[in-house]
């Protein structure tokens, strides 16, 4: 009898153990036919992928220690829906890798992580706000589109006072007898009441590689020699506002470039957008966006619709137009390339349409 005793509850300690831990999978997966213009003077048709939201598979959980005091982790990888392709070959969580503590005193994350511009103000850019991959800037030096994280990180979050929260982290460059080489700095503060959204943030990259932002800079004249930027620091502010069925979005970004050639060119973006969520399962997207490089400058408007099937299950039709001027002799549409980078177009115009469906889970 005794022995029954202590079966029963050794199994009960074990069934609270595990009451007190969560793992949670996730993921989204997107695909689309998309009409794209201007590709070389030429046009092209095409299945596209993640232009609502980045396809990715993910692991997140948590272990309650006690006293509010909780541990934490994220685990989250990208991929290709129309290709099964790895975006970043060699990095199998390549969008989030972070384990760490939270409690009263708010939390502290260690590991690979997007930065606060993107966690706080690309949250209000029309990319995110209006689901469409194609509205972020052009060169996504601002990196809105989240496809930059920090590495080898340390965040630090407060916890929320009258709607108020504060973060800051850095991600270390790791570089022996340097301690600028390759870190990162970002920090931003947000704010909720009600309806309102308002943020802040900052960041400051080292020694980030230039990528598909070279061929950008390269079709206005600058940093055509440079693979890597010696810094990006980027400010940036957004507003959030819900009316009823409509929700308004805009973001400003502001992104000094300093090249390796001495010049530091600013980049300057702003957004404007609303989502009128007319019918139980419809929602019409509208937006506009204006970005400035020197006398460089990209206009954008967009128009879409999302119907919903269920709660995880969405139809769309999306469309986005830009057209380039001043010193702008080309639009520069995220994600145009053929490889899915940002793509320069064969003139000053470009025309996106695309025809999708998107699942959650």
């Amino acid at each position: 009898m005794k022995k029954i005793l202590m079966a029963v509850a050794a199994t009960s300690l074990t069934a609270s153990a595990f009451a007190q831990s969560n793992v949670t999978i996730y993921g989204s997966l997107d695909a689309g036919v998309a009409y794209v213009n201007n590709l070389g003077g030429k046009s092209v048709v095409r299945l596209d992928q993640g232009t609502m939201q980045p396809d990715r598979i993910g692991f997140r959980g948590s272990e309650d220690l006690g006293g509010n005091l909780k541990a934490n982790f994220q685990l989250e990888s990208g991929f290709s829906t129309d290709t099964g392709a790895q975006p970043s070959p060699g990095k199998l969580f390549n969008r989030m890798s972070s384990v760490g503590l939270s409690g009263d005193f708010g939390a502290v994350t260690m590991g690979h992580m997007p930065d606060i511009v993107f966690d706080y103000a690309g949250k209000f850019s029309n990319g995110y706000q209006l689901t469409n991959w194609y509205l972020f800037h052009p060169g996504n030096l601002d990196s809105l589109a989240n496809t930059f994280q920090f590495d080898n990180a340390v965040r630090y979050t407060t916890p929320t006072f009258s709607g108020l929260q504060t973060s800051g982290m850095v991600g270390f460059g790791e570089v022996a007898g340097s301690s600028s080489t390759g870190r990162n700095l970002s920090a931003g503060a947000t704010y909720t009441n009600g309806p309102l959204r308002a943020v802040l943030a900052y960041s400051k990259l080292n020694n980030r590689a230039a990528g598909y932002a070279g061929a950008f800079l390269s079709s206005v004249g600058l940093g055509s020699a440079a693979t890597v930027f010696n810094s990006l620091t980027t400010v940036a502010a957004g507003l959030g506002y819900t009316i009823g069925n409509v929700r308004l979005n805009t973001v400003y970004t502001q992104v000094k470039i300093d090249l390796p050639s001495d010049a530091a060119p600013k980049q300057k973006n702003f957004d404007l957008g609303a989502a009128w969520h007319y019918a139980a399962a419809d929602t019409l997207n509208v937006g506009y966006s204006l970005s400035k490089l020197e006398g460089a400058r990209w206009n954008t408007v967009s128009l879409s619709n999302v119907h919903a099937l269920s709660k995880r299950t969405e139809l769309y039709v999306q469309a986005a137009y830009q057209r380039a001027g001043g010193d702008a002799k080309y639009a520069v549409m995220n994600g145009t390339g053929n490889a899915g980078s940002t793509g320069v177009a064969g003139g000053p115009s470009q025309l996106v349409t695309t025809v999708g469906m998107h699942h959650s889970f």
